[in-house]
């Protein structure tokens, strides 16, 4: 944990920021609010001022204040922890960490501009040359966009490289080189491939990403992800596009690395990329700075339509205005190369809003499985959209177009909410893990048989494997601790995946506040053991566990012939597995034949 984010921790109370954001009401031990990410009557914004953490119940958003001045404002990590540093007057350059990160940034972007110049160099009269003329690029826009080719010879960036003074570890650790398993060599990750320079908004280098010039797969290779390089936030062409999206025109949004360049060198210099993976919360957060309007042109085929859907999504969770054109080719730079940059324009004054293009394709015919799924889609765009005025904008384009009231999507959204209020096997399925995560945060000082109950919990993890995955990386990161103190949530935090953060702060908020009139129908605190809580559930994870040991013991039992010589071994230790389940499943009170509650019903036998 750095020491500017441990000090942000330390001074921060997360009530008072929460509080200049939303009104807080005190009901029981939290604070409550109505949602800022969703619309809502009643409140289900938490914030626990003991766990130091937040939890929105309606979005799923959960986290420390740091993860909650993220969401609020849509800014990124580094953003947010340097705006809740100024609040509490901490000096970030006082932080020799803060300076090591930049520091040790600096030295990849150097060493990755490095690289890039390097197959800048080796790009006259290459294969690569060639490729680049014939699809019609001009030497200027080659130049403005840093494009190259690395050498089909295997280590011929990896020598250079070197010889500049660069270790083998910071090569093979920041994805430029990889080595050879048998002889231990590196060689170049990237071989007689068309080079194309990823750069963040500022302009700095932090990825590459090749293009096959012969039969070798994949057809489009990119760097790894790395500290400073995360596919889910970088939007290739965005330093380019920057100066264009600050005078209010629209983001237009493609699939490829040479549909942003051909654009750009048509005079469309809006047109920004996803690096290979799907628009992203983190890409629109980015792009909200410079713009309020998306313009999506993905590919006409089955693939790009589903994009599209998905994209129409994650563009109206941020607030953003969302048009979608439709393409008659394949992909824009095929567009431009056959028909030209008029057609082009031409093509961009087609543009719909997402409500007419969703209805476009699924038209209101009289077949209801049509109607219902057009409403559903409709439906569930509206309910992301953070801003009420903006989704009383959508609902009346809806209302003049298809001719539905704007009374049915409030009945609409409390469908949905019933619709989604989770089922009782699906969260029995992973109790023993919640309690014990709960108790692990709850009780952590509880002492049991002398031992603090977190010490004991970490120990009994290290030989245990949670089934729900985000349970299963707080196991991890929770044994990774390795302080003489008990990790908090924040603190712990810092390890978890955002998915992980919100499940997390699910486990450890009350949803419910307990009635002030729980008296007039029992007179008996509702307290609990946490020495017993912790027993009864590490009792059933052991169960689940030898559950499991037994149904793979059995599987191999059924392949084996009873003259096999490992026969004999397997069978006598089912006999010691059922013996072992039983007494557990006596102690704890489970009647036999034991189901493992992670396995589904078609998979019971």
């Amino acid at each position: 944990m750095s020491w500017l984010r441990t000090e942000v921790l330390r001074r921060a109370d997360i009530v008072e920021v929460v509080s200049e954001y939303l009104p807080l009401r005190k009901r029981g031990s939290n604070y409550w609010a109505l949602s800022p990410f969703k619309p809502e009557r009643t409140p289900s914004f938490a914030v626990s001022p003991s766990k130091q953490i937040f939890k929105c119940f309606s979005s799923g958003k959960g986290g420390d204040v740091i993860r909650f001045v993220m969401e609020i404002e849509g800014l990124s990590y580094a953003e947010a922890l340097r705006k809740l540093a100024q609040k509490y007057n901490i000096e970030v350059s006082d932080f020799s960490e803060h300076a090591q990160a930049t520091k040790e940034r600096q030295r990849y972007t150097a060493l990755y501009q490095e690289a890039a110049q390097f197959f800048q160099r080796k790009l006259k009269d290459s294969p690569a040359s060639l490729y680049l003329e014939k699809r019609g690029l001009r030497p200027d826009t080659i130049e403005r966009f840093g494009l190259g080719y690395a050498p089909a010879e295997g280590n011929a960036l990896t020598r250079y490289l070197l010889q500049l003074g660069y270790s083998e570890e910071t090569l093979v650790s920041w994805g430029l080189s990889l080595r050879n398993e048998h002889t231990g060599r590196l060689y170049d990750r990237f071989r007689h491939r068309v080079m194309f320079p990823i750069h963040d908004e500022y302009g700095s280098i932090v990825a590459f990403a090749g293009r096959s010039l012969g039969e070798e797969e994949p057809k489009y290779l990119n760097s790894p992800e790395t500290p400073f390089y995360q596919k889910s936030e970088i939007l290739y062409g965005l330093h380019q596009a920057r100066g264009c999206l600050r005078q209010g025109i629209g983001a237009l949004i493609v699939e490829g690395y040479m549909d942003v360049i051909s654009l750009h060198q048509a005079g469309f210099t809006q047109a920004v990329a996803t690096c290979g993976t799907a628009l992203t919360p983190a890409h629109v957060t980015k792009l909200k700075r410079y713009t309020r309007e998306v313009i999506l042109m993905y590919d006409s085929d089955t693939a790009g339509r589903m994009a599209t859907e998905r994209a129409i999504t994650t563009a109206l969770s941020v607030g953003f205005f969302v048009r979608v054109v439709s393409l008659p080719a394949k992909d824009p730079d095929e567009l431009l190369q056959t028909a030209g940059s008029e057609a082009f324009q031409e093509l961009l004054k087609t543009k719909q809003s997402w409500t007419t293009y969703l209805s476009s394709q699924s038209p209101m015919l009289p077949d209801a499985p049509e109607r219902y799924h057009l409403l559903q889609k409709l439906g569930q765009n509206l309910q992301v959209i953070p801003d009420p005025l903006l989704r009383r904008v959508y609902a009346d384009e809806i209302q003049q177009s298809l001719h539905i009231p704007l009374e049915f999507w409030e009945s609409f959204q409390q469908m949905e909410q019933a619709a989604a209020l989770p089922k009782p096997q699906q969260r029995q399925r992973i109790t023993a893990e919640k309690e014990l995560i709960r108790i692990a945060f709850t009780y952590p000082s509880v002492s049991h048989g002398g031992i603090p109950l977190w010490q004991l919990l970490q120990e009994e993890w290290r030989h245990l494997v949670f089934a729900e995955e985000p349970a299963e990386a707080i196991r991890c990161a929770f044994c990774e601790w390795e302080l003489p103190f008990p990790p908090t949530p924040p603190q712990l935090a810092e390890r978890l995946s955002p998915e992980a953060q919100d499940w997390l702060a699910e486990v450890l908020m009350e949803k419910y506040v307990l009635s002030p009139h729980w008296r007039s129908w029992d007179d008996s605190p509702l307290e609990e053991d946490p020495a017993l809580t912790l027993e009864s559930n590490l009792n059933l994870l052991h169960l689940n566990h030898l559950q499991r040991l037994l149904e793979e013991n059995l599987l191999i039992l059924t392949s084996l012939s009873p003259d096999t010589p490992t026969y004999k071994e397997h069978l006598s230790l089912h006999q010691v597995l059922l013996r072992q389940r039983a007494e557990l499943a006596r102690r704890q009170g489970v009647i036999l034949p034991y189901r493992n509650p992670s396995l589904g019903p078609e998979e019971e036998k």
